[in-house]
């Protein structure tokens, strides 16, 4: 079934604060990112460092993981017809556990302390765990005729495996346990930027680009091929990792990784397209910006490329910036100031209140500076990595302000939807 006629379930929908409260903790991760590099300004000189790992987990775990979670919370019952079981207690529980988690494992990977790793994974652990039981029960009775649905399924067991290899390296890191570091790492970033992230950002993709940037469906033949296709190529690429853990990388494995780059630039090349015969008049920032993380992810694609043909640690480095700054937290970004106001607008129109236009919900002028400032974020970071002090605390400075101005935008549409209820009451 394509995303135009597929069937929401708009009164499905759970409480506004539901997703509402991972964005805005969400948001503060990301601040404290920034707050983190400004303090710490050679965190960044290379992709093992403490510092660079305690902010790629500020991002990854405390930023996207809980904005994706609350999503999810949204997504799962009105797109995929999955009745989460108790969703207000299962929403605090899963909001609790991910955040208090994040927080213990990025403090306890930048300070080198074994307790908190092993506190912060186990939260993660447990929270995660928690939200995949929930989803899997209410995806029993799930839709599972269109593919939107089915690639959400993907998604979730890219989140499961993420999140098991996550726990491996903790224990590997905190415990001494012996295990194939290096290799567990590869295969953790791998299923968690393209298993896990990326299924669910094309999962997603396949209803909110042509819903909110009136664009065409993207092509029936990707959308019916490319999950499924991920997922094996990752379980693949997996199972030759680990059985040639002691050697090097073999031609098939390489190959396998090289489809699965493909797979990633395949994505971002047919949704630049699908941009492109949008049928808006005037595109907004937005669109703007959701066109610049598929131009940063192809340029991390080919950074990525680089340093495995190359060796190079400073290539991976720029790898990781422009796919999870330029690449995730710009499409991130981009669709949160489309359903967080949408979502204000959905909730007053089911209270059966006036509900303001969108717009008014949340204004352009400051949606768009604030994303002009997460555009120039970018190469401040990526001159970070020459271990500058002064260009480390700049790139700190503008990614806190950043996401400070995220948090201000996405609070002052949550004020004004509060606002309009009230005068209703």
């Amino acid at each position: 079934m394509s995303a135009a006629r597929l069937p929401l379930s708009y009164e499905a929908t759970p409480p506004f604060y539901v997703p509402l409260s991972f964005f805005l903790t969400a948001a503060l991760f990301g601040l404290a990112a920034g707050v983190y590099l400004l303090l710490q300004p050679a965190s960044l000189v290379s992709r093992w460092t403490p510092g660079a790992l305690a902010l790629t987990h500020l991002i990854t775990v405390g930023f996207m993981l809980l904005v994706m979670l609350g999503a999810l919370m949204q997504i799962l019952p009105v797109v995929a017809g999955a009745h989460l079981p108790a969703i207000r207690a299962l929403s605090a529980s899963v909001h609790l556990l991910v955040s208090s988690g994040a927080a213990a494992l990025a403090w306890g990977l930048g300070d080198g302390q074994p307790a908190l790793m092993q506190t912060g994974g186990g939260l993660l652990g447990l929270g995660v765990l928690l939200f995949l039981a929930a989803a899997a029960i209410g995806l029993r009775h799930g839709a599972a005729g269109h593919t939107t649905a089915r690639d959400l399924r993907f998604a979730l067991i890219g989140l499961a495996v993420t999140a098991a290899l996550g726990v491996l390296l903790v224990l590997a890191l905190s415990r001494g346990i012996a295990l194939p570091l290096a290799q567990l790492a590869n295969l953790h970033v791998g299923w968690g930027w393209l298993g896990w992230g990326g299924v669910l950002m094309a999962a997603t993709s396949w209803v909110v680009v042509p819903m909110f940037q009136i664009t065409p469906n993207y092509p029936g033949w990707l959308t019916r091929i490319w999950a499924p296709l991920v997922c094996a190529v990752l379980a693949g690429w997996s199972g030759l990792t680990l059985a040639h853990s002691a050697e090097a990388p073999t031609l098939p494995q390489d190959t396998l990784a090289a489809l699965a780059a493909a797979l990633a630039v395949c994505f971002a090349l047919a949704t630049l397209l699908v941009l492109r015969r949008t049928r808006r008049p005037q595109p907004d920032a937005s669109f703007r910006t959701l066109q610049w993380s598929m131009l940063s992810t192809l340029a991390g694609v080919a950074c990525a490329m680089l340093a495995v043909w190359l060796e190079q640690d400073g290539w991976s480095l720029a790898a990781g910036i422009l796919v999870l700054h330029g690449g995730f937290v710009s499409a991130i970004s981009a669709m949160l100031y489309k359903i967080v106001p949408f979502l204000a607008w959905l909730h007053l129109t089911q209270a059966r209140i006036k509900a303001p236009n969108m717009k008014k919900l949340l204004p352009d002028p400051p949606v768009r500076r604030q994303l002009l400032l997460h555009a120039a974020t970018l190469p401040a970071l990526l001159l970070a990595t020459s271990g500058d002090a002064w260009a480390g605390r700049l790139a700190g400075a503008m990614l806190m302000a950043e996401f400070a101005w995220l948090l201000v935008n996405l609070a002052a549409t949550a004020m004004r939807w509060r606002r309009t209820l009230l005068a209703h009451h």
